[in-house]
């Protein structure tokens, strides 16, 4: 296995020194966890009968309105891995567990935003209605309270009546956060949500996500191929290893909040521990043999 990049090793070091006293796999003990996975281990069939593990040994912790971001090379099983811990996948060992209580199906309480926007909206109904579809459980006489309150929070007042194909891509989004939001979950996941707008929309979406939680009592999991943006966005980074994938890297972040887009990024901080995620991404690219990200392909053979 190559070297641990010298900042790397120093992050490793200083997560093991932080969290001394660990379980049986290796994860801390945590009073205000609110979704656990233990041990996760996902395999997957195709049509044709072809089995493939994804995960291997997968553990981590989500704190009570904390922020964790998942990064990896492709194929890592990140989404797998999302959809495991949403109820969506059932794992093949492992378990999850959601507010101490093993989760076997999908709950209220776990909100889920999708990458393809535009496969995430009902095309025949209204923002309005679409946003109302994750209040469905509320009483009927708070819904339209809500889904206004969600629209206003996402910058769509006045968009209730429009629909999907009215919007642009980064409006179809936000109405997707505000219908993840209305039911005020207890986690928010993500499944790279930002992964299909352009970039500057991007960094306006990052900022409303950072809002939204921030002014909630949601924790947030969000799976991105986006290093800058899994550190702007969390408290903590974690990295996973090459398929079938294991939890290589925990990063905690520690940046100031709230956090914007000019000031954050220009922060020789920022600038430190983008560079110390990715270089174990990069690490993870190299095992697979993916190569480091933008690299030209290997030849084949």
């Amino acid at each position: 296995m190559p070297d641990l990049p010298e900042n790397a090793m120093r992050s490793e070091v200083a997560v093991e020194s932080e969290n001394a006293v660990r379980s049986e796999d290796g994860l801390p003990p945590r009073e205000d966890s609110v979704l656990s996975v233990r041990r996760l281990a996902m395999t997957l069939t195709s049509r044709d009968g072809v089995s493939t593990e994804v995960t291997a040994d997968v553990s981590l912790e989500l704190g009570r309105r904390e922020f964790v971001s998942i990064v990896g090379p492709s194929g890592s099983g990140k989404t797998t891995l999302l959809r495991a811990a949403a109820g969506l996948r059932r794992p093949t060992r492992g378990e999850v567990r959601f507010e101490g209580q093993p989760l076997a199906d999908v709950v209220p309480g776990i909100s889920v935003v999708f990458q393809e926007y535009n496969k995430s909206l009902f095309p025949w109904m209204s923002i309005g209605s679409n946003v109302a579809m994750g209040a469905r459980r509320l009483p009927k006489e708070q819904r339209a309270t809500r889904v206004e309150a969600a629209l206003a929070e996402v910058g769509l007042t006045g968009f209730a009546s429009r629909y999907p194909f009215e919007l642009s891509g980064g409006m179809q989004q936000r109405a997707a956060l505000a219908r993840a939001m209305v039911s005020d979950p207890k986690v928010l996941m993500m499944d790279e949500p930002f992964a299909s707008v352009d970039a500057l929309t991007r960094g306006h979406l990052e900022d409303v996500v950072a809002r939204l939680w921030e002014h909630s009592t949601c924790a947030a999991l969000l799976v991105t191929h986006d290093v800058g943006e899994a550190v702007y966005l969390s408290d903590r980074v974690l990295v996973l290893s090459a398929r079938p994938s294991r939890v290589l890297a925990e990063i905690a972040v520690g940046l100031p909040r709230p956090r914007t887009q000019r000031e954050t990024r220009q922060t020789p901080r920022f600038a430190e521990l983008s560079a110390e995620v990715l270089d174990y991404v990069e690490q993870a690219g190299r095992a697979s043999g993916l190569g480091s990200p933008g690299a030209a392909p290997a030849a084949p053979g």
